[in-house]
């Protein structure tokens, strides 16, 4: 009996070192694994979405509103990050005036715009192959422009990004996200 259970153990510690040992040899790639998330760059900033759903006819289908949202490090796409990008956009007023409000006591900074996609163009994205009807969770807004200056030519670049709840939606559907995100004020 003690053999049996020396030599069980003795299975049950290779068996997890060899299964550890695979997993580090399978990371051989780490720069594509890496997060463009960063809880620190987030700190300064609240992002909201609210979602309507309409369909051909212009009726209103579904409502809701974003379960999280938060700024994506910009990043070009051979990893170059882009310091600065997110407070010039805010800055210019390139996504819309930003107005002053206060919460709480708290200054913000507010921008709000809208960004309305089709049907086809949302399913498309996810599965050109697939059927007319689709499900749709969770957002990107990217912002488009001439990188020139920095080596790189015109590029979208993800800069929102938020979680909604799952949405059911069909060919002839228009989707419109309306982004608010706050910065706060010094």
């Amino acid at each position: 009996m003690k053999k049996f259970v020396g030599a069980m153990l003795s299975i049950i510690v290779l068996t997890l070192i060899a299964s550890s040992v695979q997993a580090v040899i399978a990371d051989d790639k780490p720069r594509l694994k890496t997060s463009n998330f960063d809880p620190d760059f987030n700190v300064g900033y609240e992002v909201y979405v609210q979602t309507t759903i309409r369909d051909a006819q212009g009726q209103l289908l579904s409502v809701s509103e974003s379960t999280n949202g938060w700024i994506i490090i910009p990043t070009l796409p051979d990893g170059v990050q882009i310091s600065g990008l997110v407070d010039h956009v805010f800055d210019s007023n390139f996504l819309s005036k930003k107005e002053v409000i206060v919460i709480d006591s708290v200054k913000y900074e507010k921008i709000q715009f809208l960004d309305e996609k089709y049907t086809a163009e949302i399913l498309y994205s996810i599965c050109p192959s697939c059927a007319k009807v689709g499900m749709t969770s969770g957002i990107m807004h990217k912002v488009c422009g001439n990188f020139e200056a920095m080596g790189y030519g015109h590029h979208c670049i993800p800069l929102f990004k938020a979680n909604t709840p799952q949405m059911h939606i069909t060919e002839g559907n228009t989707v419109t996200h309306q982004w608010t995100i706050l910065r706060v004020m010094n």
